[in-house]
C-alpha cells in the first residue's frame, strides 16, 4: 500500500491532520498513513544532514540507512517544526527531502491556514511541489474529482499527480544521456516558446531558457541544488538530477507558466474565449462545467478535432490538458478567429475557487500575472481566507 507520512512536532496538530485524512475512505482504500513522533523525525533529520554531508563529497547519497520519507509516496510537512527541530522550518526539510531521499509528492501545509492566494501563483523558492491550507488536506476535491464547494482550479489530483510524477522522473532520466534542453523533454515541437517566455518566468530556468537543459537547471540555475551541495557537477547522480528537475520543472510549468494562461491555456480559460469549441449547448452552464474537470483531453466536451494539433503531447507535465495558445488563437477554424464578430458568451465566468462557472454570485480580483488575461473571479466562500484582500481592488 502506498504511504502518506506526515511530519508534525505539535500532537493536537498532528492528530487533527490525521482525522482529516482518514475521514476519506477513497484516501484509506489506497494510502496508510503514517506520523512518526517527534523523536523519529529528529532522527530522519539527523539521516537527511548526514546524506547531505556525504552528498557534498560524492554526489550521490543513497548507501546508508533507510527513513520512513524514502518510502513516503506523498510527504506532508509542516512549515513550522520548532517544538521537534528548534528553528528548522518546513521548506528546509522539503528540499532535504526532494534531493537526499526516494519520496514522492511533498505537501507543504500551515495548521489552521484556510486561504485562498488571489495571485495565482505559489512561492517557486519552496521546494513543496504543492502547498495548501492545514485545514485543506481533508477536502475530497485534493483527492479525486468532485464538483461542489471550496476546490482550488490549480490544484491538482494527488493520487494523479504522483503517478504522473514518476513519468515525468524517467522522462529526465531517459534525457541526461545527450542532455537535450528541458523543452525537448516536455514535448514541445520548437524552443520558439520558450525563448519568448517573459523574464520574469524564463529566468527561473537559468540565463538562456531555450538552451538549459536538466542537469544545467539543476547544478547551476539557483533553483535546484544549492551550491554549497555541489562539490563536483561531474559527481552529481543521474537519479538526483531527475527527481529534483522533474519536481522543480513541474511546479514551474504548474505555478508560474499556467497561470498566465497565454503561453499555455487549459480548457475552461479556452472555451471562454472560444466557445464554439464546446460540442455541447453553449447556453448550457453544464456545457462550460464538464471543461473545468482534471480528466482526459477527449472527456472534456471539446472539439478535439480542431485543436488537437496544438495540444501539449506530454500531458503528464501537467495535471490538466493544455494547448498552445498562440497557435490555438491563429487557427482559422476556429469560428472565434475567423469571424470574431459571431462570437456568442453567456454571463458566466470561471471561478477559481470552486473550478466551476458561475452566472451570478462571484467577484472579480486581479491577479499576479503579466498576461492580458490578468482578471479572474472567485465565488468567494465564507470560510476561507482571501489574500491578498488588495488583489479584489487594484
Amino acid at each position: 500500500m502506498k504511504k502518506i507520512l506526515i511530519f508534525d512536532d505539535e500532537l493536537g496538530f498532528r492528530g487533527r491532520v490525521q482525522g482529516l485524512l482518514e475521514s476519506l475512505t477513497f484516501v484509506t482504500d489506497t494510502f496508510e498513513i503514517e506520523i512518526p513522533d517527534n523523536r523519529e523525525l529528529t532522527h530522519s533529520m539527523e539521516i537527511l544532514e548526514d546524506r547531505r554531508r556525504a552528498f557534498r563529497e560524492t554526489g550521490a547519497w543513497e548507501d546508508g540507512e533507510r527513513i520512513s520519507v524514502d518510502d513516503a509516496s506523498i510527504f506532508v510537512v509542516d512549515y513550522d517544526l520548532f517544538e521537534a527541530i528548534g528553528f528548522l522550518k518546513g521548506d528546509v526539510v522539503a528540499y532535504l527531502a526532494r534531493c537526499l531521499s526516494s519520496c514522492g509528492l511533498i505537501v507543504g501545509y500551515r495548521y489552521g491556514d484556510n486561504a485562498f492566494d488571489l495571485t495565482l501563483r505559489e512561492e517557486l523558492r519552496s521546494f513543496t511541489d504543492l502547498y495548501v491550507g492545514g485545514e485543506q488536506l481533508g477536502n475530497p476535491g485534493l483527492w479525486r474529482v468532485t464538483e461542489a464547494g471550496f476546490r482550488p482550479w490549480h490544484w491538482p489530483i494527488l493520487p494523479d499527480y504522483l503517478r504522473d510524477f514518476e513519468k515525468k522522473v524517467e522522462d529526465v532520466k531517459e534525457s541526461l544521456a545527450e542532455d537535450v534542453p528541458i523543452w525537448q523533454v516536455l514535448g514541445l515541437t520548437t524552443p520558439e516558446l520558450f525563448a519568448m517566455l517573459p523574464r520574469s518566468i524564463g529566468e527561473f530556468l537559468g540565463a538562456d531558457p531555450a538552451e538549459t537543459t536538466f542537469r544545467q537547471f539543476v547544478i547551476e540555475s539557483d533553483n535546484g541544488l544549492e551550491r554549497r551541495d555541489v562539490t563536483s557537477a561531474d559527481d552529481v547522480s543521474d537519479e538526483v538530477v531527475a527527481r529534483v528537475g522533474a519536481a522543480r520543472i513541474s511546479k514551474w510549468l504548474e505555478r508560474l507558466v499556467l497561470p498566465e494562461q497565454d503561453i499555455l491555456v487549459d480548457a475552461p480559460h479556452l472555451v471562454s474565449r472560444y466557445p464554439s469549441l464546446m460540442t455541447g449547448d453553449a447556453m448550457d452552464i453544464e456545457t462550460w462545467n464538464r471543461t473545468a474537470r482534471l480528466v482526459s483531453h477527449e472527456d472534456l466536451g471539446l472539439r478535439t478535432d480542431l485543436i488537437e494539433p496544438f495540444r501539449l503531447k506530454k500531458d503528464h507535465w501537467l495535471s490538466r490538458p493544455v494547448w498552445f495558445w498562440d497557435e490555438v488563437r491563429e487557427c482559422q477554424d476556429i469560428l472565434e478567429v475567423r469571424e470574431p464578430w459571431k462570437t456568442e458568451r453567456p454571463n458566466w465566468v470561471l471561478c477559481e475557487d470552486a473550478s466551476r462557472f458561475y452566472e451570478e454570485g462571484y467577484r472579480e480580483f486581479v491577479a499576479d500575472v503579466e498576461s492580458p488575461y490578468a482578471r479572474r473571479f472567485v465565488r468567494k466562500f465564507d470560510h476561507v481566507e482571501y489574500r491578498p484582500k488588495i488583489r479584489f481592488s487594484l
